[in-house]
């Protein structure tokens, strides 16, 4: 996926993949996620989509949310926030990612 942030196009197939989140509910939920937090050129960037009611919802023309896809910037403190709300018992080894350490 490409997410154009900031006048700037970030590639989930080029970034270095850090944790991924998936809520388990089906696409066509309101509340459904499914989102990546990828690093490219330093940079740490969440993309992903939701349903209408989630964080990557879109306006439709005619009145309400739709579904969407998107991205935004993190800071590292953000990121190791969202890692810790999302990746349960691997939230450890995605803070060893964001810290520069490999996982071997």
């Amino acid at each position: 996926m490409k997410v154009k942030i900031d006048g700037k196009v970030y590639d989930t197939t080029k970034a270095e993949r850090i944790a991924t989140y998936d809520d388990g509910l089906p696409r066509m939920d309101l509340d459904y996620i499914r989102e990546g937090l990828y690093k490219q050129d330093g940079v740490l960037f969440l993309a992903g989509e939701s349903g209408a009611r989630g964080r990557y919802a879109k306006n439709e023309e005619t009145g309400g949310k739709i579904g969407g896809e998107g991205g935004y910037i993190l800071s590292l403190e953000e990121a190791k926030e969202w890692v810790e709300l999302t990746q349960g018992k691997d939230a450890s080894n995605a803070i060893l990612l964001l810290d520069g350490f490999a996982i071997i």
